[in-house]
């Protein structure tokens, strides 16, 4: 009986018609079924034409099946090949870019290690291991999973401990780079031969012979050479440690701590293309029609059939299928293979594969200096592997942490800043389910997100009311467990008068709720008010509230006041109002050491680029005015525009930009700002978006008050003019 074949991950049809045709070419499997399927109906239809055209072209006797239902695509499969990307180029690759470049943090492949290896190993883990699942429940006995997609040692070792069936991570970087290597050392690459171990991507070369000869002394000869220029990381690393590594220069450069941090002289003396993944990937899209046609055959349909190829799939599939043995090197289960990296790790050694499956060499002890680097690199994706299968968010966090190159480039805070952003952004498009919630800022988590309800208190208005009678308070509950639950909560303050007020729901599964509550306390407190929500079962966890009364900014006769602002407690500028003849005056100086505009739509662009928001509104109540002002580099003038994206009428803008600050100077009259003249007193509130803000630190969002979280847009400040 032949084998049934599956691919899943087939809309990846470049790398899907390489391993078809590595299929097809081997007489040994004529009679196999290969089955395609793809969550991507579109892409799986392309797929499946190429993959009958290929058949066709070489009157090959394999069947070809397509289908979106992964589970049927399993169902009785000897093979399972997965090449997925879980969240693809947008929204997921973009993701991983841009929210940590945000914060300094940059990166080149990102599909690995460093925060982006990290968050697409979280969103990858959970989908590998259901097609491990489904594999254990209705896969042949036999079944092998083959895996190519990345970051493949988190993925490994997320099967390896959540389902346990026989897998094997597989890669080109070995027999690609031991070609170079031959190339690099001037020898015939038929006869060289070699011994390599490690992790995968940071595998490192043990032994590199021509014709049992050691040629290594040839690579050091080439780095003598000044006018030798190629894989300057990786020969770096050799330099260093006494050994080559797998994987390419880009990688490298981002699972050590000794390169891209260093700064645009290191980068540009290395060579390392920063956000190149990035412009691989807009390559690849911008091209696609064009390849499409290509694929299948264009209009003629006669497909070109690619050469066998140096994949391993095949090669597996053959050898076990006749028990004809051939060694390849697989990422699999660290039972004692190589005994100074930690037990049940994922890691690359030679495999033998015959009829009796895959079977790893023992390796024994890497060089210490080896062992050391790789160890750096088994911390995250243990800790990855540990958020995923438990859940638990701080863990996210802590993955983060002890990556090398996010831990030389990024405070602790701004880690879990930036982790935070990531962890929403996922959430946002549905990449990523719930964590358990921990600690705010801290490694240490509550109780599990599944045995707690998550409660809160919310305000309509966000500050203290000038005057008492009674406003509006809102509680928000939140089940994310998967069964209903009985809750009670009660508010109460011990600031003013108010009778406790207890509010007893029941939440269904993984159900929210907000309810409205009418608030009238009897006295006002001087400065704030503290509301307190307290779960009067043990399965809420609680938020209250701090209500703080309206700041006043004074205007003086004549002059102009000053407000300082900050972010993350770092002196970010200021800004100053004046009165004057033609309309309201607004000075704002904001330290932005990478000014930067968003040429493509500056309207949209207050949360990306460097941006000052303002809003305004009349004392006695009314509409709010917003008004973006973007800082132009290179010009004279800064855009000012209002919320929907029209200019400000009447508006007198300029701007001056140093490389450490920039300055921005309006006069807005009072009829554009939404006043009946000039007003004696009016709500103000400004938000800032800085790029970076000095040499050291990444920028962000803040707000005037200083807690842009609280965030109200009536206003946290009262102007006053004193005349």
């Amino acid at each position: 009986m032949q084998p049934k074949i599956t691919l899943i991950g087939a809309g990846s049809v470049v790398f899907a018609k390489q391993l078809i045709a590595d299929v097809l070419q081997a007489p040994e499997l004529g009679d196999a079924t290969i089955c395609l399927m793809d969550i991507d109906p579109s892409r799986l239809k392309v797929a499946d034409i190429m993959a009958r055209r290929m058949v066709a072209k070489l009157n090959s006797r394999v069947k070809i099946e397509a289908t979106t239902n992964q589970r049927k695509a399993v169902q009785g499969a000897r093979y399972v090949i997965c090449t997925i990307q879980v969240g693809g180029y947008k929204p997921g690759t973009v993701i991983d870019f841009e929210i940590p470049k945000k914060y300094g943090l940059r990166q080149t492949i990102a599909d690995t290690l460093g925060v982006g290896g990290v968050f697409r190993g979280l969103r990858t883990i959970p989908v590998i291991n259901k097609i491990a699942q489904d594999i254990a429940e209705v896969g042949a006995p036999d079944c092998i999973l083959l895996n190519y997609t990345n970051p493949m040692a988190m993925n490994c070792l997320g099967v390896s401990r959540a389902v346990g069936i026989p897998h094997v991570g597989l890669c080109h970087s070995v027999q690609g780079t031991s070609q170079q290597l031959a190339n690099f050392a001037g020898v015939d690459y038929k006869d060289v031969t070699y011994l390599v171990a490690g992790i995968n991507h940071m595998a490192f070369f043990l032994k590199l012979e021509y014709r049992n000869q050691d040629i290594y002394p040839l690579l050091f000869k080439c780095i003598q050479d000044p006018k030798f220029k190629a894989e300057k990381v990786r020969f770096e690393m050799m330099r260093r440690t006494g050994y080559f590594v797998t994987e390419s220069s880009e990688h490298q450069s981002e699972y050590v701590p000794y390169f891209i941090h260093h700064g645009p002289k290191v980068v540009e003396q290395f060579d390392i293309p920063l956000d190149e993944y990035i412009r691989r990937c807009e390559s690849i899209m911008a091209t696609w029609h064009s390849a499409e046609a290509e694929l299948l055959g264009g209009k003629s349909g006669d497909i070109q059939i690619p050469k066998l190829s140096h994949e391993y799939g095949s090669f597996i599939i053959r050898a076990r299928e006749t028990n004809k043995p051939v060694v390849i090197y697989g990422n699999v289960p660290n039972t004692g293979l190589i005994t100074n990296l930690p037990q049940g790790c994922c890691v690359e050694v030679p495999c033998l594969i015959d009829g009796q499956g895959i079977q790893p060499t023992v390796i024994g002890d890497l060089p210490p200096q080896l062992a050391a680097l790789c160890r750096s690199n088994i911390n995250v994706q243990e800790l990855t592997v540990e958020a995923a299968l438990t859940k638990k968010r701080e863990h996210i966090y802590h993955a983060v942490m002890v990556d090398p190159h996010t831990a030389t480039q990024l405070p602790l805070d701004k880690i879990w800043e930036m982790c935070d952003e990531l962890i929403e952004a996922h959430q946002k498009v549905g990449l990523l389910g719930e964590f358990s919630p921990t600690i705010k800022n801290t490694g240490r988590g509550y109780a599990g997100v599944g045995d707690r309800v998550l409660a809160k208190l919310t305000s309509s208005s966000g500050l203290l009311p000038k005057k008492w009678s009674e406003f509006d308070l809102a509680v928000e509950l939140e089940n994310p467990a998967e069964v209903a639950q009985e809750v009670a909560v009660t508010i109460s303050t011990s600031d003013v008068t108010f009778k406790p007020q207890t509010i007893r729901v029941k939440l269904g599964a993984g159900k929210k709720i907000e309810q409205k509550i009418k608030f009238a306390p009897k006295e006002l407190p001087a400065e704030k008010l503290e509301i307190n929500l307290k779960g009067e079962t043990p399965n809420v966890l609680c938020k209250g509230l701090v209500l703080g009364v309206r700041q006043e900014i004074i205007i003086p006769k004549g002059g102009e006041s000053v407000t300082p602002f900050t972010l993350a407690g770092f002196n970010a500028g200021d800004v100053r109002l004046s009165h004057e003849k033609d309309g309201l005056r607004i000075k704002t100086h904001i330290f932005d050491s990478k000014v930067t505009a968003d040429k493509k739509n500056s309207r949209n662009s207050h949360e990306s680029a460097s941006c000052i928001e303002l809003f305004f509104s009349p004392a006695n109540g009314g509409g709010i005015t917003q008004i973006f002002c973007h800082p132009q580099p290179g010009k004279k003038t800064p855009v000012v525009l209002y919320a929907g994206g029209k200019p400000v009428n009447g508006v007198k803008a300029s701007q001056s930009i140093s490389k450490i600050a920039y300055d921005v100077d309006l006069l807005i009259p009072y009829a554009a700002l939404g006043f009946a003249g000039r007003p004696k007193e009016f709500l103000f509130d400004l938000i800032a978006n800085l790029t970076a803000l000095g040499d050291a630190h990444s920028g962000g969002r803040l707000a005037l008050n200083g807690n842009y979280d609280s965030y109200c847009r009536s206003g946290h400040y009262s102007c006053v003019s004193a005349e």
